[in-house]
C-alpha cells in the first residue's frame, strides 16, 4: 500500500470479526459507513451455516460479501446493478473465498433466481433505493425458502422525528432526503401483510459515533476521489448522535 495506516483505525471490540480485515481495503472499496461493521451487526440476528445460500443484494464492491463467505462459509450471489462483476471477484480472490462467491450483474428489481433459492437474504445500506415500494417486500420473499431470514441495515433516523427536522440534516441529507424513514415505518411496512414475522427492530448503539469514525478516516487515509468534504464531517459533529444513525430489520418469511 502507498500510504501508511493506523492498523487499529477501524478497530471496535463490538465488532471482533470486522477487525480482521485491512483497513485500507475497506476504505477502497467501501460505498458507505464501515460496511463490515453493518454487516456483523445485521448477522448477529442470524444462524448462518456453512453451505448455506445468501444472497447479499445490492452489494456494491462485494466487501460484504467477503465478510459472510469468509466468516460462515456460506455460498454467496453477490448481486449488484452499479458496480461491474470484476471487482466483487477480486475482493472475492484478495480474501480468498472466491471458490464461495458467485458475482452477479442484476437488477435488484428483477432477479435471476428460482422461487424459494435462498435460506437467507441480506442487504446492507441500501435497501431504501427500491425496497421502499411497497410491493417491493413481496417481490424479494419470492427467492426466499419459508422460515428463511431476510434482514437489511441502513442509515436512516436514530429516533423518531416529532419536532421538525433540523436544517443541518436537511443540508447534510440533501438529495437523500427521500431514503430516509424512521424504523417505526419501515417496522410497518414489512409487517403489515403479515408475510414475515419480524424478529428484530431496532438501532445501532453509537451508530452515528462509528459513522464519524469511518468520514474521519476516509479524510486521513482515503482515495482522493473519496474523501468527504470537511463540512460533512463538521455536520455529524454537531449531530452527536440525536438523529442520524442506523436501523436493523430482521424477519422470517411465513
Amino acid at each position: 500500500m502507498s500510504k501508511q495506516i493506523n492498523p487499529d483505525i477501524f478497530y471496535c471490540e463490538q465488532f471482533p470479526r470486522s477487525n480482521q480485515y485491512d483497513p485500507m481495503w475497506i476504505l477502497e472499496n467501501a460505498m458507505g459507513p464501515n460496511p463490515l461493521w453493518l454487516t456483523e451487526f445485521l448477522v448477529q440476528s442470524f444462524d448462518l451455516k456453512p453451505g448455506m445460500r445468501v444472497l447479499d443484494l445490492a452489494c456494491g464492491k462485494g466487501m460484504t460479501s467477503v465478510f459472510l463467505a469468509r466468516e460462515f462459509g456460506v455460498q454467496v450471489y453477490a448481486v449488484d446493478l452499479w458496480e461491474p462483476p470484476d471487482e466483487k471477484w477480486d475482493n472475492a480472490k484478495a480474501y480468498g473465498v472466491e471458490h464461495l462467491i458467485t458475482p452477479i450483474h442484476a437488477d435488484a428489481r428483477n432477479l435471476p433466481f428460482a422461487p424459494g433459492f435462498f435460506d437467507a437474504i441480506v442487504c446492507v445500506n441500501s435497501y431504501m433505493y427500491f425496497g421502499m415500494e411497497e410491493t417491493y417486500l413481496e417481490n424479494i420473499l419470492r427467492f426466499l425458502r419459508p422460515g428463511g431470514k431476510l434482514g437489511m441495515i441502513l442509515t436512516s433516523y436514530a429516533r423518531e422525528i416529532t419536532d421538525g427536522i433540523p436544517d443541518y440534516i436537511l443540508e447534510f441529507l440533501g438529495d437523500e432526503l427521500w431514503t430516509w424513514q424512521p424504523l417505526s415505518w419501515w417496522r410497518n411496512l414489512w409487517g403489515k401483510d403479515g408475510l414475515v414475522s419480524i424478529d428484530v427492530a431496532d438501532t445501532l448503539p453509537g451508530g452515528c459515533e462509528l459513522w464519524l469514525r469511518h468520514e474521519r478516516a476516509r479524510v486521513a487515509y482515503g482515495p482522493p476521489s473519496s474523501t468527504p468534504d470537511e463540512t460533512q464531517i463538521y455536520k455529524m459533529d454537531l449531530e452527536n448522535g440525536e438523529y442520524m444513525g442506523f436501523i436493523r430489520l430482521v424477519a422470517t418469511k411465513t
